[in-house]
């Protein structure tokens, strides 16, 4: 099989499992989990900037962001330096949620895939993450190429 077919195919059947880990360990929706997980690692992001680190639509994004701040695990603020802007923060009881949800997501992960080191891991994430930047390329241009078309 050729690599790139086994990624894809691995990346769609783990995505699979994935999302079911998500619902069996937590009341979290995959996007929601995503989101948690972007504001965990960047928090003060706006909304379109974790719509774009969860690979949604802003407008899909928005009853997810809606329900997390309901139920207390976000909050939104509004940026100092451009009151125009929203900023989204995670909240104690976000992390605390996000770090629940993964450790039951991780460990059915840590069932279907076989341990590595971590020499193995960073050589994995880098080469996923250059898949990922590529694809973050293409598509930026097939954007570019569809607006001017729709403009033109």
């Amino acid at each position: 099989m050729p690599l790139g077919r086994l990624v894809a195919l691995t990346g769609q059947r783990l995505g699979r499992h994935w999302h079911q880990a998500v619902t069996a360990h937590t009341q979290l929706s995959g996007t929601a989990l995503a989101a948690l997980t972007a504001l965990a690692e960047h928090d003060g992001l706006t909304h379109r900037d974790v719509a774009r680190h969860c690979w949604v639509r802003p407008a899909t994004l928005t009853p997810v962001v809606d329900a997390l701040a309901a139920d207390g695990l976000l909050s939104r603020k509004r940026d100092l330096s451009d009151r125009r802007a929203v900023r989204l923060c995670i909240t104690a009881a976000g992390r605390q949620a996000l770090r629940e949800a993964l450790e039951g997501v991780g460990a059915r992960f840590r069932a279907i895939a076989p341990p590595t080191t971590p020499e193995e891991e960073a050589v994995i994430r880098a080469y996923l993450l250059t898949i990922l930047d590529g694809l973050d390329a293409v598509e930026a241009t097939e954007a570019r190429e569809g607006s001017s078309d729709v403009c033109g």
